[in-house]
């Protein structure tokens, strides 16, 4: 969803950047998945090049992750909150950064139950790992980016170019520190 203002300005809006941010975390989930899905059917020992595997894609997703967070909670969720103009707005505004706030808070549980295996699994440590937990952090990630992708985005539209610029540049900085660290990040300098 190309944004006006970045074709204005030279720089990427913060819907791009979120757009972005989106696709490197969905790609992350796909790993994920995949890897789930092989250590469902994982034999002992577990094949050569897993645990390393394991340990790298759970320091990709805190790091994507905690750059996603910090993103919409310092950045995008105030400015949002600050562009509503009407008591409507600000009731739809606030009510769709209160959810999403709590499912940030519902995620982090979620990955936290999965990272444990996960890293025990990248120290050498075969453990059962949970397929249920697994499907459900997926499942709910992936509708909460689609639901950040629409509902979040059109609301983001209403910030002011000013703000949504050094908004802009804020993320900007933000993910040049954080994407060497994650594999295929689409916003890697």
């Amino acid at each position: 969803m190309p944004d006006p203002q970045s074709e204005q300005t030279g720089v990427t809006s913060p819907r791009d950047s979120l757009g972005q941010c989106h696709r490197c975390i969905a790609g992350l989930l796909d790993r994920l998945e995949a890897l789930a899905s092989e250590l469902a059917a994982v034999p002992t020992p577990p094949p050569a090049g897993l645990s390393g595997r394991a340990g790298a894609l759970v320091a990709e997703i805190d790091e994507a992750i905690n750059v996603h967070v910090v993103d919409e909670e310092t950045d995008i969720f105030p400015a949002v909150l600050a562009a509503s103009d009407s008591p409507a707005h600000r009731g739809q505004s606030f009510e769709l950064v209160s959810s999403l706030l709590v499912e940030h808070r519902e995620l982090a549980e979620l990955w936290h139950a999965l990272r444990i295996p996960l890293l025990a699994l990248a120290g050498g440590v075969l453990v059962a790992f949970p397929g249920g937990t697994s499907a459900d952090f997926l499942a709910r990630m992936r509708r909460h980016l689609e639901r950040e992708s629409v509902e979040l985005a059109e609301l983001m539209g209403t910030v002011d170019p000013s703000r949504s610029k050094a908004i802009a540049i804020s993320i900007a900085h933000r993910h040049d520190e954080a994407c060497p660290r994650v594999k295929n990040c689409p916003l890697k300098p």
